[in-house]
């Protein structure tokens, strides 16, 4: 599977990433077993890099299967989920992603960043604090 994941608790990240042709079950298969992490995650934030992804076959609709996953994460405490898609079209579908969840499970108590520059897992809830950037936020709202 082209997804994975460890659970960083000095920083309090979920450190995924994922690479080559990525599909909506992969996503699914991550999202599954990342909430069922052992740990209390109240609190942590998801850093999902998307920087070694060639393909991203996930839908609209795909989109909507995978809203009940991150409500499911958010019901463990995780505050938000910060999105590494350096690469323009992953970096569209993302903003899919992200603003199909926020419209059907309400986002993430702190919401989504999507960043097309790397962020070091200890800057990673700094960086979600910030906000939006104005183009990440137009990019969620044309998708």
């Amino acid at each position: 599977m082209p997804a994975g994941y460890e659970y960083d608790l000095d920083h309090r990240v979920i450190d995924a990433a994922a690479w080559d042709h990525v599909t909506l079950d992969d996503l699914e298969h991550y999202l599954e077993e990342a909430s069922l992490l052992p740990n209390d995650l109240r609190g942590a934030v998801e850093y999902l890099d998307l920087s070694e992804v060639l393909s991203l076959q996930v839908s609209y609709v795909g989109a909507l299967q995978l809203a009940p996953w991150y409500e499911r994460l958010i019901d463990r405490g995780i505050k938000g989920s910060v999105i590494y898609a350096p690469e323009e079209e992953i970096h569209e579908l993302a903003s899919t992603v992200i603003a199909t969840c926020s419209l059907v499970g309400g986002g993430a108590p702190e919401g989504y960043r999507l960043s097309r520059t790397p962020v070091a897992l200890r800057n990673v809830h700094h960086f979600l604090e910030q906000g939006c950037e104005s183009s990440d936020l137009q990019a969620a709202q044309v998708a």
